[in-house]
């Protein structure tokens, strides 16, 4: 009797999660919306198309820090246009917001750290994710050498004004890199990641677009428990040219299904232009007018080097990064940043050492 009881009060709580499940639109978007590299296709399980690492990439796999050799400081900032305001109920709609993040990561001998911190503020009534500030810590760690990765990340945040919340929980993730190539697809590799176990954000007091309509929105977001797995690989390479791609597939809440395909190029080794697609099936089949979110953005690779600095620290790298995206109804994300890695990765093999050389 206790038995059936505990599976009776199971049921009940999944099926008043499925009513309850009814996020703002862009809610399931939350931790990409700072970042260039996030939004031309870097929010992704497997780093994106070309593996491209900055500390905003943990929200989405914390194994993914687990690859990096060098320190990593990285810096961006959104700006959000308004130019048709929707005015729900009598609420005046605003016409500009913007977002902030910055971030490092810092390996060590046996672990990789990596933090970011991000602040949003977008109180848009087509896009209401209010003003919130939220923290990252994870580590990663290489389990198999080039081919497996595991980390974890902790969380932290809040709301700010009316209405006040917090957040708090964790994420899991894991990265896995094939041995040989699948057919015509180089390099390939897969990621899984288990996002926002915890405390996700309430937004019981925010509005949200559902064809053209203010719907007042009773769920959290980021989604509570979001599994995600992404598959990514190199299409083609040639010395001065280079394409690949991402495909990310996330459940949030088991509720929903958000397809994330991104796709890039290279040229000469020094730029990058990058897209990416969103198909949110929730916000799509409830006539949110753009489930399909386009992206598109550059980024560039400068080496600079000083003779007075010691050999392993003698050159680093800069990677500035643009990136543009229509959100929804007639909101516009323009996003700006640069990392830099700081001195040179370790690509030689160890030398071993018999007796003594002269």
């Amino acid at each position: 009797m206790k038995k059936q009881m505990l599976m009776l009060a199971a049921a009940l709580f999944l099926c008043a999660g499925v009513h309850a499940y009814n996020p703002p639109v862009g809610g399931e978007n939350f931790y990409a919306l700072t970042n260039p590299d996030m939004i031309m296709g870097g929010a992704s399980a497997t780093g994106g198309a070309f593996l491209n690492i900055v500390p905003s990439s943990i929200c989405f796999n914390p194994a993914l820090s687990g690859i990096e050799q060098r320190s990593i400081v990285d810096l961006s900032g959104t700006l959000f246009f308004n130019t048709d305001k929707v005015d729900f109920t009598g609420d005046a709609d605003e016409g500009a917001g913007f977002g902030f993040q910055a971030g490092t990561i810092i390996p060590t001998r046996y672990y990789v750290f990596a933090a970011t911190a991000q602040g949003l503020f977008a109180d848009f009534n087509t896009l209401n994710l209010r003003d919130s500030f939220t923290v990252h810590g994870g580590i990663s760690k290489e389990i198999i050498e080039d081919v497996l990765y595991v980390g974890m990340n902790l969380y932290g945040g809040v709301f700010m004004g009316s209405g006040a919340d917090f957040t708090v929980g964790a994420d899991f993730g894991a990265l896995y890199f094939f041995d040989e190539n699948i057919g015509f697809l180089k390099k390939p590799r897969m990621g899984f990641a288990l996002l926002n176990v915890g405390k996700p954000l309430s937004g019981y007091e925010i509005y949200g677009y559902r064809d053209g309509d203010g719907v007042k929105n009773d769920s959290t977001y980021p989604s509570i428990l979001t599994p995600r797995a992404s598959f990514a690989a190199t299409l083609f390479d040639s010395q001065n040219f280079d394409g690949a791609f991402s495909v990310d597939l996330s459940f949030p809440t088991f509720q929903n299904l958000v397809c994330d395909v991104s796709f890039a190029t290279t040229f000469f080794k020094m730029m990058t232009l990058s897209s990416s697609y969103q198909l949110n099936m929730r916000e799509l089949t409830e006539g949110s007018n753009a489930a399909v979110l386009p992206s598109i953005g550059l980024s560039f690779h400068f080496v600079f080097s000083s003779n007075k600095l010691k050999d392993e620290w003698a050159q680093s790298e800069l990677v500035p990064s643009l990136a543009w995206q229509k959100l929804y109804k007639d909101i516009h994300a323009l996003s700006f940043g640069a990392k830099v890695n700081l001195g040179m990765a370790d690509k030689s093999a160890p030398e071993i050492i018999l007796w003594d050389e002269e």
